[in-house]
């Protein structure tokens, strides 16, 4: 089997939790299936069907215990293991950050999947919320740099107006913080037009852009993100039921690869979306990727984490010997 990479996922604290729970109390969990029906049917697609993401929590917050937090995050790996993936980066909500011992049970889930998946690596990131008040926004940026010393990997970068141009000035000092701190760090752009994508891609410190879907529309945003080194986190499933674009024929993805743009995969929202890793290498598959290509999505992955030098040349030499045994 093709090693994959997942570096586009979503914790879902409370989707995610609520399966957890009704897996061990016997259970149903909440219905996905009939939400993403009804999402594609009743919510005009873009920017409209994103925002109905957060308004379904199943699972009260009150649960989210530190047990059941370790055990949503093993899950969560799990999934991501089980479906191929060799490197695994994770996304927390920012105030996760604040969580006591959050680094420390993070590294104990990683190493309890790894003790079924030894050729597994994980890391975590945290989401930073660009539309916090300052003083809170700081404070979570304060709590990323000190968690980079316990093994934070980096912080990925959201803000208001998504599809419209946005106000960068305070991103661009947060982005100089982190990236002293040695954090990567990855920015949500371009998903429903090309609104951001140059600006995000001229910040000194980004190396990767979360969808930049709408980047396509425009050469000269191609050649820019060639130009900057950036890697592009393309989430298939998502882009397809959120109505990013209209369907997969329609996929911006060989056009990017053909442009020379550096491309990994992302599951983005498993729970929500019912999307896995290895159905994402399935619908690059589909768009006519070869396998000499959907390898080199794994590889561009693995050389644009934000994980150690060390991890790095071990996954890329399981990558090699996996190679060499794959048909062309």
């Amino acid at each position: 089997m093709l090693p994959k990479a997942d570096v586009h996922l979503h914790e879902e604290w409370s989707p995610r939790l609520d399966r957890v729970l009704a897996n061990r109390n016997g259970t149903t969990p909440f219905d996905w299936a009939t939400w993403r029906a009804e999402l594609q049917e009743n919510v005009p697609a873009g920017l409209a069907r994103l925002q109905q993401l957060s308004r379904v929590s199943p699972a009260p917050v009150e649960a989210d215990t530190d047990a059941a937090f370790f055990q949503r995050v093993v899950d969560t790996l799990t999934e991501s293991a089980e479906s191929g993936s060799h490197y695994t980066e994770l996304r927390f909500g920012n105030d996760t950050v604040l969580r006591p011992g959050f680094m420390r049970m993070f590294r104990d889930a990683e190493a309890q999947v790894r003790q079924r998946h030894p050729r597994f690596r994980a890391e975590a990131i945290i989401s930073v919320l660009m539309w916090y008040e300052p003083r809170r926004l700081y404070r979570i940026i304060d709590a990323c740099e000190a968690a980079a010393d316990d093994g934070l990997a980096g912080i990925d970068i959201l803000y208001v107006p998504y599809a419209a141009e946005a106000d960068w000035r305070t991103a661009r000092h947060v982005v100089g913080l982190a990236r002293d701190a040695g954090l990567g760090i990855t920015v949500h752009a371009g998903e429903f037009s090309p609104a951001n994508i140059a600006a995000v891609a001229g910040i000194d410190g980004v190396t990767r852009i979360g969808h930049a879907t709408h980047a396509a529309a425009d050469p000269r945003l191609l050649s820019l993100l060639v130009e900057r080194d950036i890697t592009v986190e393309v989430c298939l499933t998502a882009n397809l039921l959120l109505g990013a674009v209209a369907g997969l024929a329609d996929h911006p993805l060989p056009r990017m690869l053909d442009a020379g743009v550096k491309v990994a995969l992302g599951s983005d929202n498993p729970v929500q979306f019912g999307s896995t890793i290895e159905e994402e290498y399935h619908l690059a598959a589909e768009l006519g990727l070869s396998m000499e290509q959907l390898t080199d999505l794994t590889r561009n992955a693995v050389r644009a984490g934000f994980t150690t030098p060390e991890r790095k040349a071990d996954l890329l030499a399981d990558l090699d010997r996996a190679g060499a045994s794959l048909p062309a």
